[in-house]
């Protein structure tokens, strides 16, 4: 590979990503055709985001564990509710994708971001002021709760034990075990679904996939800023096959609730029945022609 003088101008496009010369593609200073095969997509996308390859095969299980873990929620899923509905409308299987795609924000998909801001910053505060993990977390919780919010990445609709976390969490315990990582972000988001129950008083409020998700990037130095594209790329594949599987079966216009519901669960609540006006009823009015 020729080698690039630290002088050298930057162009018009600069990146640190990828190289593209004739007959050449390197990413962060790797061929791409020896990437291929031996690298795993979580290997992949670590590399891209942070400059390297992992530098532990735990890490590189960890990361694969993830995307597995948050690739679909079935159809209670807005996004995927909304890809299945879009597949029935004669568009793109990539239209179908980015319909449910574009669901995924600060609500829906997107706490895990906002859990592992939550889960650095938590560490950054008990590393610099030396306090004791219980006060700072309980003064943490007290402040969502004083300001009515929730707590990324805590609590579910259906599982008071998210196997998904359980299982992250068993690998999580392998890669500290094996010296690859602290493991202590672990420790405080077990401390957090103690503590955050009492504040809030709650008989429990487990943790959820985004949670656990969340504890992964931070026990892999992965940046907050990213943990959203992580989700994207996993679930990218759930709406996928969604959508695939309703395009295969020919569905035509799948409304969000069968017909029979509607009387029932499509209510309305707007002004009673009234009349247009006599004025209106008997005709438009007439312009006279300049």
């Amino acid at each position: 590979m020729d080698q690039i003088p630290e002088t050298q101008q930057k162009g018009w496009w600069d990146t640190a990503i990828i190289r593209v010369r004739p007959n050449e593609l390197r990413i962060r200073g790797y061929a791409l055709d020896e990437l291929m095969g031996r690298v795993t997509f979580g290997e992949m996308a670590y590399l891209m985001i942070m400059g390297e390859l992992p530098s532990r095969s735990e890490i590189t299980g960890l990361l694969d564990a993830l995307l597995v873990a948050v690739c679909d929620h079935g159809a209670n899923s807005p996004a995927v509710a909304t890809s299945i509905m879009a597949a029935t409308c004669g568009i793109p299987l990539n239209c179908v994708m980015a319909s449910g795609m574009n669901l995924l924000g600060e609500i829906h998909g997107g706490p895990i971001e906002a859990a592992t801001r939550l889960f650095y910053r938590t560490d950054q505060i008990i590393q610099e002021s030396g306090r004791p993990p219980e006060d700072v977390m309980q003064e943490i919780c007290e402040e969502f709760h004083a300001a009515r919010r929730f707590m990324p990445g805590f609590g579910h609709p259906v599982h008071n034990r998210d196997p998904r976390v359980v299982r992250l969490f068993e690998l999580i315990e392998e890669a500290q075990e094996a010296g690859a990582i602290s493991g202590r972000f672990m420790r405080w988001a077990r401390m957090f679904e103690q503590i955050l129950p009492q504040v809030f008083s709650k008989a429990k409020i487990p943790l959820n996939v985004d949670g656990g998700g969340a504890v992964v990037l931070c026990d892999t130095g992965i940046p907050a800023e990213t943990a959203m594209g992580f989700v994207c790329l996993s679930r990218g594949l759930g709406l996928m096959a969604h959508g695939f599987e309703t395009q295969r079966r020919k569905e035509r216009l799948k409304a969000p609730m069968p017909p029979d519901l509607i009387a029932e669960h499509m209510t309305y609540s707007g002004p009673s029945p009234r009349k247009l006006p006599v004025s209106r009823r008997e005709g438009r009015p007439k312009f006279k022609r300049r």
